[in-house]
């Protein structure tokens, strides 16, 4: 990826668009927030409903801006729906590939809370980056979910990689509940890990058990890109075995469909 500045405050990155919406998943589910997606992913999630946001621009395309000028234009989209601050959602592609851009984006957001959703499968950015923002949305990952990811040798692509990444993702989530910040988990359930019990989640939900069972756990049956379209009736059967295997390991599950999807609204 192109290098960011080594001061945050003139670190750039590829900034897609920003816009003021309601938040659809998660812990804040419904919240005015403005959001802010970044361009650049090396994963390939095959359900991905953003893959226009996976390239990353050449270096001094007219995309990239500073963090000064992302805030200009988030107080601009705030600004057309009222005149009051809201929280902002970095999204992407992947925000980790940009932590100065992150972590300078933190320096002149006021007191707008910053919200982070990520993949969480650069640990030494989100260790970096965790400390100065707000909430932490983090998405795990299956790996049969996953084509080979792009643009790295180090990346994770296989069940192994990511098992070995998830402790160190929940105990960074952990620690951030500590500092005072929120953090919640979200699980993507698809067709091709749809089951009639739990058994594409079982490492997940055990390492929840064992690390995470403070941090909600969000399960999120993959959504039709058309709301008039009806769920995949094996996805939702697939929610009943999965929302009782948490609840035996003590968790907190949720199960949220894309509600913006629902309303209509981005």
């Amino acid at each position: 990826m192109p290098p960011s500045g080594s001061n945050p405050h003139d670190a750039s990155a590829p900034l897609l668009e920003v816009f003021a919406s309601y938040q659809g998943e998660g812990l804040f589910v419904g919240q005015p927030q403005t959001f802010l997606r970044l361009g650049g992913c090396p994963l390939r999630c095959r359900y991905c409903d953003t893959k226009h946001s996976w390239p990353v621009a050449a270096a001094g395309d007219e995309s990239y801006v500073t963090p000064f000028q992302a805030i200009l234009q988030v107080a601009s989209a705030e600004w057309a729906q009222g005149p009051l601050p809201r929280p902002i959602s970095v999204t992407g592609g992947e925000p980790l590939m940009w932590p100065d851009f992150l972590i300078g984006l933190a320096s002149v957001a006021g007191e707008r809370p910053l919200h982070l959703e990520t993949a969480g499968h650069d640990l030494d950015a989100l260790e970096r980056v965790l400390p100065v923002y707000d909430h932490l949305s983090l998405d795990l990952k299956l790996a049969d979910d996953l084509a080979p990811p792009v643009g790295g040798v180090d990346l994770p692509a296989t069940a192994a990689d990511w098992d070995a990444l998830r402790p160190r993702q929940l105990n960074l989530a952990t620690a951030h509940l500590k500092r005072g910040g929120t953090a919640s988990i979200k699980l993507v359930v698809t067709k091709a890990t749809s089951t009639h019990d739990s058994s594409a989640f079982e490492a997940i939900l055990d390492d929840l058990e064992r690390l995470g069972k403070e941090l909600p756990l969000f399960l999120a049956p993959e959504s039709p890109r058309d709301p008039r379209v009806a769920f995949d009736p094996d996805v939702l059967a697939s929610m009943d075995g999965l929302v009782a295997a948490a609840l035996e390991r003590g968790l907190s599950p949720r199960v949220l469909p894309q509600m913006h999807r629902t309303l209509g609204v981005r």
